[in-house]
C-alpha cells in the first residue's frame, strides 16, 4: 500500500489534480480534456471526472492520506461566484469518496498566498511562474502552471499530515498557519458513565 497525497487546483477554467507519494514521486497528473461546458454542466463534469480520478487512485493499491485544495482568492475581481461554485462541486466530489466522518473527506484549504510562500518563500510571487519554481525546488517539470499548483498543494498535504524533515522555516510557517484550515469537525469521544452502583 502506497501513501499518496493529492493537490487540487480548482480553477473554473483550468482545473488540475496531482497525486504524489513521498516514496514513489509523481503518481498521477490530471486536467480535463477538450472544451469545458459552461454553467451547471461544467460543475457536473468536474464532479464526475474528479470523483473518477479519486476512485482510480484509491483502487491502485494506494492509500490517500491527505488532500489540499487551493482556496478562493479574495483579490479576484471577477468570477468569484464561478470560483465558489467550482470549489463547492470539487468539495462534494471529494466528500463522495469517503465516509463523512473521515478527515480525508475535507481538504485542507490553502490560500493562494500560502501556496506561493510554501513553494517559493514569497507569498506575493507571480503565480504564472509556478511551474518554473516547482522545477527548481523539487525537480518536477510540468507543462503548465495548473499542474504545478496542484503539485505544490500535494506537497502541502504531505507536510500538514506528516511533518516531514527538510522543510524550510517558511514552509513550516505555512504548515502552522494551516492548522484547522479544513471543514472537518472531529466527532468528540464519548465517555461511558456507569449508572448505579
Amino acid at each position: 500500500m502506497t501513501d499518496i497525497y493529492i493537490g487540487i487546483d480548482p480553477g473554473s477554467k483550468n482545473c488540475a489534480l496531482v497525486a504524489w507519494s513521498p516514496t514513489g514521486g509523481l503518481v498521477a497528473a490530471w486536467k480535463p480534456k477538450g472544451t469545458m461546458p459552461k454553467g451547471v454542466l461544467r460543475l457536473r463534469r468536474l464532479m464526475t471526472e474528479i470523483g473518477a480520478e479519486l476512485e482510480k487512485l484509491d483502487t491502485r493499491g494506494n492509500w490517500i492520506k491527505g488532500i489540499a485544495m487551493e482556496g478562493y482568492s479574495m483579490a479576484e475581481r471577477y468570477g468569484q461566484h464561478a470560483s465558489g461554485e467550482v470549489g463547492a462541486a470539487i468539495k462534494l466530489a471529494v466528500l463522495g469518496q469517503f465516509a463523512t466522518d473521515d478527515r480525508r473527506a475535507y481538504p485542507t484549504l490553502v490560500t493562494p498566498q500560502q501556496l506561493k510562500k510554501f513553494v517559493t518563500g514569497n507569498g506575493n510571487f507571480k503565480g504564472e511562474m509556478m511551474s518554473k519554481e516547482v522545477l527548481k525546488r523539487w525537480g518536477v517539470d510540468f507543462p503548465n502552471n495548473d499542474l504545478a499548483v496542484a503539485y505544490g498543494l500535494a506537497r502541502i498535504a504531505h507536510a500538514v499530515d506528516a511533518d516531514p524533515e527538510g522543510l524550510t522555516q517558511f514552509q513550516r510557517d505555512v504548515v502552522a498557519a494551516l492548522d484547522g484550515r479544513t471543514e472537518w469537525i472531529p466527532i468528540p469521544q464519548r465517555r461511558l458513565v456507569r449508572v448505579g452502583k
